[in-house]
């Protein structure tokens, strides 16, 4: 009684309406969890180096270091590609000092880690507080260390670091806060919203022999940084569903029997050939990396679905002929299918990272 129970379920399970239902259930458990992991902001970026200046250092190095304030204000981004890691922004970089300490040519001779200035004003100077107050209007060119393992669900850390390269911590100390780090309000950025923002400011080294840290080079330095999260789903989907529509569709060839050899072939086939074709769509929307992307492990993870559905069906139609055996199998191959991608998508995306 129970093998009969059992072979009238998976009998139904792939009849197209059921089919479905089965689709529909595991599209909404899967949009639940990618809309989860989407609410999440969990950058991978790893912040540049930059060591924090303590008395005992300060001590240690000997001098008497003048203590320079320093800001940044963005007001328009004029490019801001996070695929492919190209910035340019315009803005205003400041600084406040006691001018009978430093002279304003020391300062002027500032630059940035990993970024060109292509355009920077004379500057506009007055006092304030009796201190030095200076500004420099310019133009960044710039690109940042950004790691893309999740894309395209991805969180972003970006850093802006300012350094002096003239002078040493012993000589002058930058600091800075985070109310010192300003952006417009008036920015708008497609496809991306600003979670946060934060400044770091220490001193940065350059080892030129790893076994001898008395041939080191140290600068006074400022991080700022910027945490973009994904404001819209058009990318993922536009990545991510083709995959999803391609792969179940093909499933339909569970309706058919053995003897319809044609009909299910081409499902199964068509499969395969449809996603290679589609991943050279996604490489070209995708970081040119190394490593393997997320939207590589989903890729691949439909591929080899997609292949161990071609090897069933193939099985299936060299049989030729119904069994029990045969029809609890193909209903718990069905189920199984879908139960993987569940499992594969709450790996990916919960335990993964």
């Amino acid at each position: 009684m129970k093998k009969n129970y059992l072979e009238s379920f998976c009998r139904n399970i792939v009849r197209p309406e059921f089919q479905v239902v089965a689709l529909l259930v595991t599209a909404s458990i899967v949009l639940l969890m990618g809309g989860d992991a989407m609410r999440r902001f969990q950058p991978f970026e790893q912040a540049p180096e930059m060591k924090s200046i303590t008395p005992e250092k300060i001590r240690q190095w000997g001098g008497d270091p003048v203590v320079v304030d320093v800001g940044l204000y963005i007001s328009n981004w004029h490019k801001f590609k996070m695929v492919d890691n190209e910035f340019v922004f315009d803005g205003v970089i400041w600084f406040q000092f006691d001018p009978a300490l430093i002279s304003l040519d020391t300062i002027s001779k500032f630059s940035f880690l990993k970024g060109e200035l292509v355009q920077k004003s004379e500057p506009s100077t007055k006092l304030i507080d009796g201190k030095l107050f200076v500004e420099y209007k310019i133009r960044l060119k710039f690109a940042t260390t950004l790691t893309y393992r999740f894309f395209p669900l991805d969180d972003h850390r970006i850093f802006i670091t300012i350094v002096n390269t003239y002078v040493t911590p012993s000589e002058v100390i930058f600091r800075s806060f985070k109310s010192d780090f300003e952006t417009s309000n008036r920015i708008h950025i497609p496809a991306w919203y600003q979670v946060d923002k934060g400044v770091r400011a220490g001193y940065a080294r350059e080892l030129f022999d790893k076994f001898d840290e008395r041939k080191s080079v140290r600068y006074p330095g400022v991080i700022f940084i910027l945490d973009f999260a994904r404001s819209g789903i058009s990318l993922i989907l536009l990545i991510f569903l083709p995959i999803f529509l391609i792969f179940f569709l093909s499933l339909f060839w569970f309706t058919f029997e053995p003897d319809e050899r044609t009909s299910i072939m081409a499902l199964t086939t068509s499969a395969i050939t449809s996603l290679i074709a589609y991943r050279f769509v996604i490489q070209n929307m995708s970081p040119k990396e190394g490593y393997f992307l997320l939207s590589d492990h989903i890729f691949t993870f439909f591929l080899a679905l997609a292949f161990a559905s071609f090897v069933l069906a193939l099985l299936w139609v060299r049989r030729g002929s119904m069994t029990s055996g045969m029809i609890i199998a193909r209903g718990l191959a069905f189920i199984l299918f879908h139960i993987l991608f569940i499992l594969m998508w709450y790996f990916l995306l919960f335990r993964w990272i």
